[in-house]
């Protein structure tokens, strides 16, 4: 799994870094929070104690930006933004999409470019022959996260 789908793989992750940082709580449940909080000590993103690691303060003030971008877009499922950087290079089909983030189920894919779509940072193009095919690419709208993003994963 790359990083930035490591990071994600815990649709709080993010969220909580950037909370920690700026030293304000954020309102989610307990178990999710340790869970999250765990995960993010495993990655070596937070200390043991709870405090941010050099290369979790780098990720949560690129995260901060990227979250701050986002805000308008309302809630987005937790693959959006992996799938946002995987389309930031080229366009996509489903296939390739599945196989650049292997730690997302085909569902949790589809619903969030279903939700993406709606949000207008994706664009789907179903392209003529047999059989149809469908391909995905980044919109206009989502370009400016696409910078934003590359930073992120090269943290």
């Amino acid at each position: 799994m790359t990083d930035l789908s490591k990071l994600f793989h815990r649709q709080w992750a993010l969220p909580i870094l950037v909370s920690i940082a700026r030293k304000k709580p954020l309102t989610v449940a307990r178990q999710t929070y340790q869970d999250t909080l765990a995960a993010l000590v495993e990655q070596g993103l937070v200390s043991k104690d709870g405090a941010l690691t050099a290369r979790g303060h780098k990720i949560s003030e690129r995260g901060e930006a990227l979250l701050s971008a986002l805000e308008k877009s309302g809630d987005l499922r937790k693959w959006a933004l992996p799938i946002l950087h995987v389309l930031g290079r080229k366009a996509q089909r489903f296939g390739e999409l599945k196989a650049a983030l292997p730690g997302a189920t085909p569902r949790a894919i589809s619903m969030a470019l279903k939700d993406l779509v709606e949000e207008g940072l994706v664009d789907r193009r179903v392209l003529d022959g047999f059989p149809p095919r469908t391909e995905y690419s980044s919109a206009a709208k989502a370009r400016g996260l696409a910078p934003l993003l590359d930073q992120l994963a090269k943290v």
